[in-house]
């Protein structure tokens, strides 16, 4: 719209500038909103990676500040007070559990984690009462058919020295 001299009519925007601004704008809301969902899926899928790396530490760190003094007795102590045995002289497995905050538990009742303890002292090279391959595998959701986790491995060789 012209603005002429002497007229005391002000300046404003046309019915059509309006709604062509609009437009727009709901062209970008809507756009961004589309986001949302991916963001928030990428956010969880960070966490639990990042909690199945926390729970693999955790039960680590255990085993082998024990595996000096009880290689063949290795109590791993759980948050709802409870323990489970492991043999690093055997090969063998235990399955246990851990909640949304990386809690271990014994019962898969409440659990986000299903957590696998895998010993593998027949690894060739090895000398069974000093050595063991130890693989922590940490899958998620625990209640999921295995086939539909999310499942992360971590490998650590503990030695009795």
């Amino acid at each position: 719209m012209k603005h002429q001299p002497g007229s005391n009519r002000a300046r404003s925007f046309s019915l059509v500038e309006v709604v062509l601004a609009l437009g727009v704008v709901a062209f970008a809301i809507v756009a961004i909103l589309g986001m949302v969902p991916i963001g928030l899926s990428t956010g969880h899928g960070a966490q639990d990676e990042t909690r199945a790396a926390q729970i693999a530490q955790a039960v680590l760190s255990s085993v082998v500040s024990q595996a000096q003094t009880q290689f063949s007795n290795i109590q791993l102590q759980l948050d709802d007070n409870s323990t489970t045995a492991l043999d690093l002289t055997a090969t063998g497995t235990k399955a246990i559990y851990a909640d949304n905050d990386g809690r271990l538990i014994a019962a898969p009742t409440g659990a986000v984690y299903a957590v696998n303890i895998a010993m593998n002292a027949a690894r060739v090279g090895f000398d069974t009462g000093y050595a063991n391959e130890v693989t922590i595998s940490v899958a998620w959701p625990a209640s999921a058919i295995p086939a539909n986790r999310t499942n992360r491995n971590f490998v650590r060789i503990v030695s009795k020295y």
